[in-house]
């Protein structure tokens, strides 16, 4: 042994106290953070522009780097937290430098790096997000860590439940203050019906999973009889709360979801699992699916012969989604023109695509038949096609390469291990199933992303995953100890400094949101918005463009009240909504939005201010020139002629 090597090892001996006395407190640091990251649903910040958005994108975010300069700490100092061997964080990481190719070539590097307000997302977020998986997959090791996270979400699930079932009474989001917008469709503290439909829906069949699981081996132990019941009464009530919130819910997307995952279980219990109670369960779930589809083929199809239930549908979120569901309704027809847009887009651009959170351009070139109050779509409704429009053909494949592994992964668990691991299995697989059938008609949301990240890391703690020496090759030479710990402590700085980047970001981002203000009894008096908007322009330039969009909207609907009290305020917010709309543009210059919403500023102000009905002409061609289909969505305030009409009533008050 030379005398360097002595020395070093001498040096890490007199550490060794040291790093003992360190690893436990960051180790029950890392877990806390995850524990508190479970507590994102129920963040909600009332003075905040989208309140039930920006703050849960905060919240996460802030955790999430606090949890990375835990571990990194902790990896520093103990070679067995370093991120493990695992397929399932490359194909993780595949995906992320896929988006990152897809947002270098796509037509707006900024929307597709930062998103919007209203959604939060972007390569900001899947950063965050894949740090996570990275974090807990390196940390939690064991399977029983990982059942112990899930049953914390657990928890937070069965709380939700319950907020939810007294929303559907109180007709208002507990606690918060908020009425629910799609009532008597229930929202709580997503605020929006699909995404608690959608989180119901997974944590019901995890819940599930684990009051199966339970009956499984459980011995013959009378003093841990009594805490088995109390765990089994645990996911008893949080299953039938969850079930409850989804029907509240009223998503028929969820109930279809539900029905998949549950169909997993049925094959899984003819295949994997061979035990008579696991039968039973089998038979039970098929035998309540015949009895639910008879009924609701009796009351549908015949009406008049079930008067009260009929009746009752009315009332009743879900069975009035199942009454009208069919593929001319409302909501399917807006999916349908969407999902063919982009299927055109994808066409036009199949490689690298449009660039991640671009739909909105996407659905602009291609969507047919758009009418004056068509909804306008930012995203797909559909993650394959959202994947395959905005990043191409390459991240369609790492999208689909990740949740193909991760059903094989689940196959594989199904098969092997004792009969409780593989009933547990087969439910976090049905969940996983029920999560993708959902996603292939919503949007991605904070919370469900949370949701999936939970299924992946469970998914990477049956892939057994083996250490990543990732500092040496096989038969390459040692590399020295002094310069593997200098590259480690390099890397280690490096997330830290992101880290501290991104708490600045998360705050000057609340900042922006604040001024743009929220709903509710705490909202900030807003007397003069338009000077607000400006001060939240400067907050965060990154997502400006989200700002300026709430600057040319409110200039419209106060224009003519500002121009009558207050003229030269009135012009030098006019000339600086021309110079916000060319900053705008730059920024993201396919986006035919921006030059539509322009137009209708300018077609109000040409009515009294010369010069600015032409440039309302000429917004609405640039409009037209991205976006073909535009013209009936833009008809009600300009004519062929270039004179305005339609404009909007003089505001009450500035």
């Amino acid at each position: 042994m030379s005398a360097a090597t002595r020395k070093s090892t001498r040096g890490a001996s007199a550490l060794q106290p040291l790093v003992a006395r360190a690893e436990r407190p960051l180790l029950w640091g890392v877990y806390v953070g995850l524990a508190l990251l479970l507590l994102t649903p129920f963040v909600v910040t009332q003075t905040t522009y989208f309140p039930f958005v920006v703050g849960k994108a905060l919240y996460a975010r802030a955790l999430i780097e606090v949890l990375v300069c835990l571990w990194t700490t902790l990896m520093l100092l103990r070679p067995a937290y370093r991120p493990p061997s695992s397929t399932l964080l490359l194909l993780l990481a595949a995906g992320l430098a896929a988006h990152a190719l897809a947002t270098t070539f796509g037509v707006s590097a900024q929307r597709s790096i930062w998103s919007t307000y209203q959604r939060m997302q972007g390569l900001v977020d899947a950063a965050h997000w894949f740090a996570l998986a990275l974090v807990a997959v390196s940390v939690l090791r064991e399977s029983s860590q990982v059942r112990a996270l899930l049953n914390a979400n657990l928890g937070v699930a069965l709380a939700i439940g319950v907020l939810a079932v007294a929303g559907y009474f109180a007709g208002e989001v507990p606690l918060y203050n908020a009425q629910e917008r799609d009532a008597p469709r229930i929202g709580s503290v997503f605020g929006n019906a699909t995404y608690l439909g959608a989180y119901a829906t997974t944590n019901f069949l995890l819940a599930a999973g684990f009051l199966t699981r339970s009956f499984f081996g459980a011995g013959a132990n009378k003093q841990a009889a009594g805490a088995r019941w109390l765990a089994r009464a645990f996911w008893a009530t949080t299953a039938l709360f969850c079930l409850l919130a989804l029907l509240a819910s009223g998503s028929f997307t969820a109930l279809v979801a539900l029905a998949a995952g549950l169909g997993v279980v049925l094959v899984a219990g003819v295949f994997f699992v061979r035990a008579r109670i696991w039968r039973w369960l089998t038979l039970g779930i098929a035998a309540l699916g015949g009895l639910g589809l008879a009924a609701a083929a009796a009351v549908f199809l015949f009406p008049g012969a079930f008067p009260a239930i009929a009746e009752a549908t009315l009332e009743q979120p879900m069975l009035q989604r199942i009454a009208d569901a069919n593929v001319d309704n409302t909501s399917f027809r807006k999916r349908r023109l969407a999902w063919s847009a982009g299927i055109d887009g994808f066409a036009e651009r199949p490689w690298l695509g449009w660039g991640p959170e671009n739909f909105v351009v996407v659905f602009g070139r291609y969507a047919t038949g758009i009418g004056p109050k068509t909804e306008i779509h930012d995203y797909a409704h559909n993650k394959l096609i959202e994947e395959a429009a905005t990043k191409g053909l390459l991240g369609l494949i790492c999208h689909l390469a990740l949740w193909l592994f991760a059903f094989h992964a689940i196959w594989r668990a199904a098969r092997r291990g004792a009969a409780r691991d593989r009933v547990f299995a087969a439910f976090v697989g049905a969940a996983l199933v029920a999560f993708f059938v959902q996603q292939q008609a919503l949007v991605d949301t904070l919370t469900l992303s949370l949701q999936l990240v939970l299924l992946l890391v469970f998914v990477a703690s049956v892939e057994t995953p083996k250490p990543l020496r990732w500092w040496r090759k096989r038969g390459a030479p040692a590399v020295p100890p002094l310069a593997r710990r200098f590259a480690l402590a390099a890397c280690g700085c490096a997330l830290v400094a992101l880290a501290a980047a991104g708490m600045a970001t998360n705050h000057a981002i609340h900042a922006a949101t604040t001024h743009l203000g929220g709903f509710g009894p705490m909202r900030p008096v807003r007397e003069r918005p338009l000077a607000h908007i400006e001060q939240a322009l400067a907050d965060f330039e990154p997502m400006a463009n989200s700002t300026r969009l709430k600057l040319f909207t409110t200039m419209r609907v106060r224009w003519p009240a500002l121009r009558v009290r207050r003229s030269a305020e009135a012009r030098r917010l006019l000339a600086r909504v021309r110079q916000e709309g060319a900053l705008a543009t730059a920024a993201e210059p396919e986006n035919w939005l921006l030059p539509a919403t322009l137009a209708k500023v300018y077609c109000v102000a040409g009515r009294t201010e010369p010069g600015y009905t032409a440039l309302a002409t000429r917004e609405r061609a640039k409009a037209l020139a991205l976006a073909p289909e535009l013209d009936s969505f833009l008809s009600w305030d300009l004519v062929t002629r270039g004179t305005c009409h339609g404009a909007a009533a003089p505001d009450s008050a500035e």
